[in-house]
């Protein structure tokens, strides 16, 4: 008895914390906006509805992970090459890589075919770093077809083997057997947290939240314990309507993150910046490209909408057009794909006196003004 009061007593002193034990700041991986995220050691949580971005949050981490350096680009700015979709120096959409090397990364994918996960590895990773997928950088496994009684072994096993600094779990929901199983939930959570302490990894853990609209909690027991044990949780959106992905920090044990991150996909399937929520008049060149593809031809030397020149264009010889009408030929000539941002420039047009109302068979519509 006195030995195991010993064994104990030695267990409490090795685990006490005091004001002068030395124990090592948190490492992180990336800074977004200058704040510092995804620390070593600790789990995320990665949530969101169905086909909310969730992937495309993780394939932008993977590539900002793998890219060859650090040397160019400024984090917070659209240049050309973030236009095509690709990292630049290792920045993208204001995410940066803290230290030079690039990132080990284990991708485990227990929701998507192989051909989807090899997909994204190739034509998307691949395409934002500029390189084919390095198979010294990317350690990727498809766990869909495994037994999920299976699946926990392998991840743990793969991080083991190739230890790595990031891990990107999609999804944990599919190594359990009942997903309100607590006793299961907290076995889970707790492999994860021994081994990404273990190897100094952080471990992305991507879990969907409840199907009601307007529940935002994680799904079941397992929801509820990532979210009380991870160091951060990361919502994903995408608008219907404007077909925008928002990524946006709802909780974090450390540094805030105000903003949300928001962007589109372009016709190559690859994560592009937006500019979402501007008004007509402050979007630049690269931002109008991304609301619609412009390309150039009414956008001004400031990089503003050349108004005069689209509408003069869409209206000229006198044409008369319902307000639907114009919406519709603006979408379609500039190629702009949100409804509101549409309006914005029909609404801004009129009160600039480049265009005034007429009356067309009883409707409301619009012509130049002489």
């Amino acid at each position: 008895m006195e030995s195991e009061n010993l064994t104990i007593i030695e267990q409490l002193e090795k685990l006490r914390i005091t004001s002068s034990s030395e124990i090592p700041p948190h490492e992180f991986l990336y800074t977004w906006n200058g704040v510092p995220c995804y620390a070593r050691g600790e789990l995320v949580a990665v949530t969101g509805k169905a086909k909310s971005g969730k992937t495309y949050l993780n394939s932008i981490l993977m590539a900002a992970a793998g890219t060859s350096a650090l040397s160019r680009g400024a984090g917070n700015e659209l240049e050309p090459a973030y236009n095509a979709g690709r990292m630049d120096g290792g920045h993208f959409l204001g995410l940066k890589r803290i230290r030079e090397k690039p990132l080990r990364v284990v991708w485990i994918d227990t929701e998507q075919s192989a051909d989807s996960t090899h997909e994204i590895l190739r034509d998307r990773i691949g395409a934002m770093t500029g390189a084919e997928a390095s198979d010294e950088a990317y350690h990727v496994f498809n766990l869909r077809q495994v037994r999920w009684q299976d699946r926990m072994t392998l991840v743990l096993a793969a991080i083991a083997i190739c230890m790595p600094d990031l891990v990107i779990f999609d999804g944990i929901r599919d190594v359990v057997g009942d997903i309100n199983n607590y006793e299961e939930a907290q076995n889970t959570i707790g492999q994860l947290l021994k081994v990404a302490s273990e190897y100094k990894t952080c471990i992305v853990c991507v879990l969907h939240q409840n199907k009601a609209a307007e529940d935002k909690t994680l799904r079941g027991a397992l929801g509820t314990e990532l979210q009380n044990k991870s160091f951060e949780t990361y919502e994903c959106k995408k608008d219907p309507e404007t077909r925008i992905f928002s990524i946006q920090q709802t909780a974090t044990r450390k540094y805030d993150m105000p903003n949300k991150i928001q962007f589109c996909v372009d016709k190559k399937g690859l994560p592009v910046g937006c500019a979402a929520g501007l008004e007509p008049e402050q979007a630049s060149h690269a931002d109008i490209g991304r609301q619609g593809g412009f390309n150039g031809e009414y956008v001004g030397a400031d990089g503003k909408i050349d108004k005069t020149k689209l509408f003069g264009y869409i209206l000229q010889g006198g044409k008369e057009m319902s307000l639907a009408q114009l919406r519709q030929v603006i979408m379609n000539v500039a190629n702009v794909r949100s409804f509101n941002f549409a309006f914005k420039l029909i609404e801004e047009a009129r009160l600039q006196g480049i265009i005034q109302p007429a009356e067309i068979e009883g409707k409301s519509g619009y012509q130049l003004s002489p």
